[in-house]
């Protein structure tokens, strides 16, 4: 997993990029565009700012953005039009818990508001940050506990309760 200083460098990185973005690719032009093509033109604006050495995909391994590393995955990012659904949340923080990178981002576009919403994922949080489409100036909003995932073998437990014993039965253990 990445030291502090480098989680820095790489969220300078996706901040860049995103300005680069939110500058040039979001001209509201009247047109709905696939997630796929909106993916890419993100993934163009953010190598720039990552070296060579990186390689920087789209719609793989269960993630929209995904720059990785001779095996090591320093940035993953997911994003959508509008508010991220709770199923969106989860699986971000699921993906961020099984593959360990640097750092997990997801974010909001929200069109008709100055601001983006970014969700950063930590080992054990998620952090609410508005990011001003303007002046790119942060404000962290919340940070919440993402709870601890139950340890289960993927059984359901269903409870269920006992039968009544039948008369004849508890007739038969009385004559015993």
């Amino acid at each position: 997993m990445a030291d502090l200083e480098e989680r820095f460098e790489i969220f300078s990185a996706f901040r860049l990029g995103m300005i680069e973005f939110f500058s040039n690719d979001l001209a509201d032009d009247g047109m709905k565009h696939r997630k796929g093509a909106i993916s890419h033109r993100i993934a163009l604006r953010l190598r720039p700012y990552f070296p060579l050495q990186y390689t920087i995909d789209i719609d793989t391994d269960g993630a929209d953005v995904l720059i990785w590393k001779d095996e090591e995955i320093p940035l993953a990012i997911f994003w959508s039009d509008g508010y991220l659904t709770e199923k969106e949340k989860k699986k971000a923080i699921e993906y961020h818990r099984r593959k360990n990178p640097g750092l997990t981002l997801a974010f909001s576009l929200l069109h008709d508001r100055s601001w983006i919403l970014v969700y950063r994922f930590g080992d054990n949080f998620v952090e609410y940050l508005h990011i001003d489409k303007e002046t790119f100036e942060e404000t962290v909003i919340k940070r919440l506990l993402i709870p601890e995932k139950a340890k289960d073998d993927g059984q359901l437990m269903l409870q269920l309760k006992p039968e009544k014993k039948r008369k004849e039965e508890s007739e038969i253990t009385q004559d015993l």
